[in-house]
């Protein structure tokens, strides 16, 4: 591993109430100001891992409802051609900025659970020890890589969650070593207090229990922002002569951004309260309660993108992971008015977390409605992440987000033929606008590419072999520009 670490320049911070820091975003005009030291080329890495496989045709001999109609080039007319049966075509608005690659495995078989054996060679790529709810990682996960070579020193990767956790198979997507898995902090409200400042970066770590009952709290009491704290300086900087138009317009959209999570937030709290009452509401939210609902699994993996969003823009992490529901995910989601069944019943096609019970009928199209709809979440990240500025222009153009599922596909769990959806070339090394077959390799070859693709090095040279011995090395062609 190398042990170059890339330095960040001193934080830009505007101060308030004597504690409060809420960080900047690129700022062109006010170098010095900015979380952006000058020339530099920062990049981005965002993983999400969602539950229970995508319908697409497989060993259940299910009927396509996700992979594009025909390799090559994705425009924004050939996805929207394919958008009524096929739920990527949603994504059509950002065709020009999406690879779409098929052809990538689980490089080890299950021996056990396949939801937690997948989950967990998901960004690992190592073989699972254990079996079952035990399984876990022998190896580090490629966020942890990452934030080793690119964070400042310890700094780990803002490690998230949405959806339930039933207690049998929880979070196993990061690891920060053999065997340890990295907590997944599921309550938004936490981690947006830690971001703006309102509470230590390093408060509670990830996965903390509840908030503090301080500031944030008397904020949301007063149905006031944090940007009230701080109007003040805030006007005083709008108003400096070195910003330009777009800086002005960076800043009101970030601070739009940090308002209208705070409102969001307190919006999902109120549904906890009986009487409408904002002390429940906050305390729904210190306690995580407003975001563990049944069905609000999409809406808080929409607060926890625009979360990442902001930690990227201020430059506080290069790195996230995002999982969202657990192995055996319960969430039971809204659609057409009607409530379904627990998604993964739905997966199995059956009434049963087993091989075995009573059918469920037309589960196979509510398994589809279901990816339209991540699908429709994953576009709000896009649509919110094309509008953030660094350096080197759009986060879209110096970050990558990758979207994929613990396994391929509900009914047979398989590890072959993963969904991943990439957005963002990350400073030009990915392609863009294209479907490609990566020729059936193991998911160890497309972390090498990530790895690769946003600066990280092995001694030096270009990732060839993570994962650990035993795999085929080297990188996807494929997806190179």
């Amino acid at each position: 591993m190398n042990p170059k670490r890339t330095r960040f320049p001193r934080r830009a911070f505007l101060r308030a109430a004597g504690t409060l820091g809420v960080g900047l975003p690129f700022l062109e005009g006010m170098p010095e100001r900015s979380a952006f030291a000058a020339g530099e080329t920062p990049r981005f890495a965002f993983f999400v891992c969602c539950s229970c496989g995508v319908v697409q045709s497989g060993g259940r001999r299910d009927p396509e409802r996700f992979w594009p109609g025909a390799d090559g080039p994705l425009t924004t007319a050939s996805m929207q051609a394919d958008a009524a049966e096929r739920c990527t075509g949603i994504l059509a608005d950002h065709a020009s900025r999406l690879l779409i690659v098929r052809g990538v495995n689980y490089p080890h078989r299950s021996s056990g659970c396949g939801h937690a054996q997948g989950l967990v060679q998901c960004l690992t790529s190592s073989a699972p020890s254990g079996t079952n709810n035990t399984s876990t990682s022998s190896g580090v996960s490629v966020d942890t890589v990452i934030a080793q070579q690119l964070n400042p020193q310890g700094v780990d990767p803002l490690t998230l969650y949405s959806g339930l956790k039933g207690g049998y198979i929880n979070e196993k997507l990061s690891f920060s070593a053999a065997g340890q898995v990295r907590a997944a902090e599921g309550n938004p409200y936490n981690v947006y207090q830690r971001l703006v400042g309102l509470v230590p970066p390093d408060s509670g770590g990830s996965g903390g229990t509840g908030g503090t009952g301080g500031m944030a709290d008397l904020l949301a009491l007063r149905r006031n922002s944090v940007n009230d704290l701080i109007k003040d300086e805030l006007d005083s900087l709008r108003t400096r002569p070195e910003l330009s138009v777009a800086d002005r317009d960076r800043l009101d959209q970030h601070f739009t951004a940090i308002r209208d999570m705070e409102n969001t937030m307190m919006g999902m709290g109120l549904e906890c309260s009986d009487d409408g009452l904002d002390v429940e509401a906050i305390e729904a939210m210190n306690s995580g309660q407003a975001f563990r609902q049944n069905g609000k699994a999409e809406d808080v993996s929409k607060l926890q993108m625009e979360l990442v969003a902001l930690a990227f823009a201020c430059n506080a992490t290069r790195v996230a992971t995002l999982q969202v529901g657990d192995g055996t995910d319960a969430t039971r989601y809204t659609i057409d008015g009607q409530m379904l069944e627990r998604f993964h019943y739905i997966s199995h096609r059956i009434m049963s977390d087993g091989s075995s019970g009573t059918a469920i009928p037309d589960a196979v199209n509510q398994h589809a409605k279901i990816d339209r709809l991540r699908m429709e979440t994953l576009k709000f990240m896009l649509d919110k992440w094309a509008q953030y500025s660094t350096p080197n222009g759009p986060l879209l153009d110096n970050a990558f987000a990758l979207w994929t599922t613990h396994v391929a596909e509900g009914p047979s769990h398989s590890f072959s033929n993963l969904p991943i959806i990439i957005a963002g070339s990350a400073g030009g090394y990915l392609k863009q606008g294209e479907y490609v077959n990566a020729g059936n390799v193991g998911n160890n070859k497309l972390h090498n590419t990530l790895l690769t693709a946003v600066g990280c090095t092995n001694n030096g040279a270009p990732y060839e072999n993570f994962g650990g011995s035993g795999l085929d090395g080297g990188q996807i062609d494929a997806m190179i520009a």
